[in-house]
């Protein structure tokens, strides 16, 4: 009777266990020392190359900001047009920032375990995804080089909201 007990009690947590595993899943780059020194890396040669200090690309997010249960997908979509559009491969790009290469295929990590999560949300058009859009693209009208340079230079403030943002509540 023990042993029967034991194994109704084991297979009802078993499963309840799995699940709440899947729910917090993380993705792994937000908490590697290796992809922030990268990005640290990264960043830091852009901001050395950046001559506007005055103006920037990304949203402020606040403490409370970023305890929404919004902000991780938020933060995914903005990381998505960074992906596709500021930190998309080219010959000459790939050689002007350091890590670039090890940074893209991190961010491409995290982005593909925020997707499924992020998917079924309608947030890729919120005023904050798209105020940045709308932010990067008008400065890129004046000079692609040097909001592409902003933008990898406010990479880490990115990867700052992720980590803070996508956590077990996901």
């Amino acid at each position: 009777m023990k042993l029967l007990t034991l194994f109704v009690v084991l297979g009802w947590s078993f499963p309840s266990g799995l699940s709440m595993h899947l729910m917090r899943h993380r993705p792994k780059p937000l908490d590697s020392p290796n992809t922030w020194n990268g990005i640290s890396v990264m960043t830091d040669h852009a901001q050395k190359e950046d001559k506007d200090h005055e103006t920037r690309l990304l949203p402020v997010f606040s403490g409370a900001m970023l305890k929404d249960d919004d902000s991780c997908c938020i933060n995914a979509h903005i990381l998505e047009f960074y992906l596709k559009h500021i930190l998309h491969g080219d010959e000459h790009f790939d050689k002007t920032y350091p890590h670039v290469r090890f940074v893209r295929s991190d961010l491409r990590r995290v982005q593909n375990v925020l997707q499924p999560h992020c998917i079924s949300r309608s947030l890729a058009e919120h005023i904050i995804v798209k105020e940045f859009e709308e932010k990067y693209n008008a400065s890129a009208k004046k000079n692609l080089a040097a909001a592409r340079n902003k933008a990898v230079g406010e990479t880490i403030i990115l990867f700052h909201y992720l980590f803070e943002s996508c956590n077990a509540r996901m």
